[in-house]
């Protein structure tokens, strides 16, 4: 018999009660009571989710609300819900049943009208009977396995050298594998969208067998967080049957960082697995474009690009989070009662020069969507806390926000009130951005100087950008990825594309995955061609031009080989042109500035990507000023071909 002290039921309500206090919460809920039962190291709980591939960290995740981080007062009882839960824990320990946390875990799983409950339920993928049945068979001895020594990683990639915070994550998902071998890094190396990082591992058995190849993803413990609840919601029943991956995560409290293991149907992926990226670089780009086509819009469109509907909305919904924050302010501990109130989803703050420098604001009911302890206690506050990409609008990063008093802030939590000084907006970043290119020209000029590889002069994006958000079109509606970049696909055996990362997996624009798309195979495939010379990139930008045009004007031109492989430029627009195939499929009413406009606010994004070389960035620059000008010569064609057409799309 186990001498290992298990908590009773008192001890559990305390440590409920803590956990509401903590939270600032008014009563003792539901929530609480599982929140208690995590925190047992080694308890009975965690030992039952683990078994459904989640750990304690992301149950909890999932349990607690997105809940104001202030509350007006602390009660400290339990609601009648939560009552309720104990008091029929406690008819189970009065019927015999040990310990008082797994009469807890019973009783709390079999309260069906807890919306936390159904919840955690349905994020797991299983259904309650299971998790009660493992209830049922749980027996002390499962509480008394001796921990495993960890498994010996050895490192292959030379190009990057694991850190202790990651060595410890890749020994947690592989806790019962006694070696495990790091084949390679699959992100680029210094050249991340998001500062995460994908590796191949290779895991060995008792017996020294080798086990199939898996793709492990280290990153921010709340992003780690937030993509596990997005793939569960999201994606786990709508990816191809051949697809249908499993995630494991680990997510030690004491550690910044978080693991997922991506697993996929066995013999999919072998040694030879690499990101779309390496094998663009590699491959013919007529190879790239057939690969584009037949494996991933063709493997994937059934279950997502193709379960469209009719999408009506003005672009800022769907595409403002791509852009700078419209403020970044400084924390303030009270302005004066003059500052202004500002809300989510105002118009003030997408409008140009709403803000003066120094002006002192009060923001009022804005969400968390990260802390940035290292960067100068920066907090970035969005409109909400769902999925849809609305939530992620009115984004204002506060700096020096006192983290100290709010120490349970997350993802999701709403703040009543921050104030703040505005130290700059969104037209101050860009324009910082747009003197970080190092311009050879006017870029106040609105449109800009007049370039020889093209014969109009293009509209200036830093003063046309929001004629782009204002934006009204009439597009489609479905299940997509939301970064749908090179990174993200890996091409496995047989050539066969498999998707990572659903941080920030939504329903959304159909088409913002092509757009991210086409963006990311411009930047990785002709960007390197370029010189550091701006004509370099204005000569690129023509040939983007010729194929804009022959989009809207002589769509049937793109079923022909509109570029030589023999043409250095052109070599990279191979894959791209097969990209806008597809993208001419998805548009809604054959309107191709329901795609132009995604693409030059999608270009526009990449200019705060300052690890891209200095031609990438300037690239993306001009291929924003093309989009705009290339949304108005949509607009005066439809015009010309009818001229009862209503163009509120284009300006």
């Amino acid at each position: 018999m186990s001498s290992q002290r298990f908590p009773s039921l008192d001890e559990l309500i305390a440590l409920a009660r803590h956990e509401s206090a903590a939270r600032r919460d008014y009563y003792i809920g539901v929530e609480h009571l599982l929140l208690a039962l995590l925190r047992i190291e080694g308890g009975i709980a965690a030992h039952i989710f683990a078994q459904q591939d989640s750990s304690s960290s992301y149950v909890e995740f999932i349990a607690q609300s997105n809940s104001s981080a202030e509350a007006l007062s602390y009660l400290g009882i339990p609601s009648p819900r939560a009552s309720r839960v104990i008091a029929r824990a406690q008819s189970y320990i009065q019927q015999g049943m040990q310990p008082a946390e797994r009469a807890l875990l019973r009783a709390l799983l079999e309260e069906r009208d807890s919306l936390v409950i159904r919840r955690v339920v349905h994020n797991l993928g299983v259904r309650r009977k299971q998790l009660l049945k493992a209830v049922d068979e749980w027996r002390v001895e499962f509480a008394t396995n001796p921990s495993l020594p960890p498994p010996r990683v050895i490192n292959n990639d030379p190009r990057y050298s694991l850190s202790p915070e990651e060595l410890s994550i890749l020994q947690q998902i592989f806790r019962t594998c006694p070696q495990v071998i790091v084949e390679r890094s699959l992100s680029s190396v210094g050249n991340s969208y998001s500062g995460a990082r994908v590796l191949l591992v290779r895991a060995f058995d008792a017996q020294r067998r080798t086990l199939a190849p898996s793709v492990v993803k280290l990153h921010d413990r709340q992003a780690i967080l937030w993509e596990k609840m997005r793939y569960n919601e999201h994606v786990r029943d709508k990816l191809p049957a051949n697809t249908s991956h499993i995630m494991l995560d680990a997510l030690p409290e004491d550690s910044p960082i978080g693991g997922l293991k991506y697993s996929y149907v066995q013999g999919a992926l072998d040694a030879q697995t690499t990101s779309l990226r390496d094998f663009a670089l590699s491959q013919p780009p007529q190879v790239v474009a057939r690969l584009l086509r037949e494996r991933l819009y063709e493997a994937f469109r059934h279950t997502w690009w193709d379960q469209r509907t009719a999408y009506q909305f003005t672009v800022w919904q769907e595409y403002e989070l791509l852009l700078p924050p419209a403020l970044e302010l400084e924390a303030l501990p009270e302005p004066p009662a003059t500052a202004r109130k500002i809300e989510p989803l105002q118009d003030v703050l997408r409008a140009e020069g709403a803000f003066c420098p120094d002006e002192l604001v009060i923001l009022t009911n804005f969400t968390v969507l990260k802390t940035k302890p290292m960067r100068n206690n920066t907090v970035q506050l969005v409109a909400g806390g769902n999925a849809e990409a609305m939530n992620l609008a009115s984004r204002v990063d506060v700096r020096n926000f006192d983290l100290g008093a709010h120490p349970n802030l997350q993802r999701g939590t709403i703040l009543k009130r921050v104030a703040g000084r505005v130290i700059r907006t969104r037209d101050d970043i860009l324009q910082e951005q747009v003197l970080a290119l190092a311009p050879n020209f006017d870029f106040a000029a609105d449109p800009l100087p007049r370039h020889a590889a093209l014969s109009e002069r293009l509209p200036n994006p830093l003063r046309n950008y929001r004629t782009l958000l204002e934006a009204y079109l009439s597009g489609t509606f479905c299940s997509m990825h939301g970064d749908l970049h090179l990174g993200n696909i890996l091409i496995g055996r047989d050539g066969a594309a498999w998707l990572i990362d659903f941080e920030w997996t939504r329903d959304g624009h159909t088409l913002f995955d092509w757009a991210t798309l086409e963006i990311s195979l411009l930047l990785e495939l002709l960007a390197p061609h370029l010189s550091e010379s701006w004509d370099s990139v204005w000569q690129a930008v023509a040939l983007l031009n010729q194929l804009n045009q022959a989009c809207y004007l002589t769509p049937q031109a793109l079923d022909t080989e509109l570029f030589s492989a023999d043409e250095l430029y052109a070599k990279a627009l191979i894959p791209v042109t097969e990209v806008r195939r597809i993208a001419a499929r998805l548009l809604q009413g054959g309107n191709w500035a329901e795609y132009f406009i995604p693409l030059g606010l999608m270009a526009l994004r990449a200019l705060s990507w300052r690890e891209r070389p200095l031609a990438a960035r300037r690239l993306a620059y001009l291929i924003t000023a093309l989009a705009i000008h290339t949304v108005r010569q949509v607009a005066l064609a439809a015009r010309q071909s009818d001229p009862t057409t209503d163009q509120k799309s284009v300006q």
